[in-house]
């Protein structure tokens, strides 16, 4: 028969050897919640540094659109100012050639 110090001496040296396991492992979750913290805390910046890239990226493209579509208006009227100069000569071409007889069929 066991006494009852040898009893309660196994149950103190159960519960040390299990308080040193809990301690063991607790101190690995630590390590493991540390590391996790500062790999989302890296994430996260990651995250918002490409939300800011977005961003401006969005915004560039928006001005990039408006001065495309700005220039292509000045083309438009760039190109129906040619068609009036073009008409325009021709028609001043039409009234030289009244005006004056060819070369060519005078002689």
């Amino acid at each position: 028969m066991e006494s009852p110090i040898v009893n309660l001496q196994q149950r103190l040296q159960k519960l040390i050897d299990q308080y040193t396991v809990n301690k063991k492992e607790l101190d690995e979750l630590k390590t493991s919640y540390t590391q996790l913290r500062d790999e989302n805390t890296q994430l996260l910046s990651q995250i918002e540094d490409y939300v800011n890239l977005v961003t401006d990226t969005d915004n560039s493209l928006k001005t990039l659109q408006g001065e495309h579509q700005s220039l292509k208006n000045k083309y438009d009227e760039m190109e129906k100012m040619l068609f009036g100069v073009e008409s325009f000569a021709d028609d001043a071409i039409k009234k030289i050639d009244d005006i004056f007889p060819k070369i060519g069929d005078s002689e």
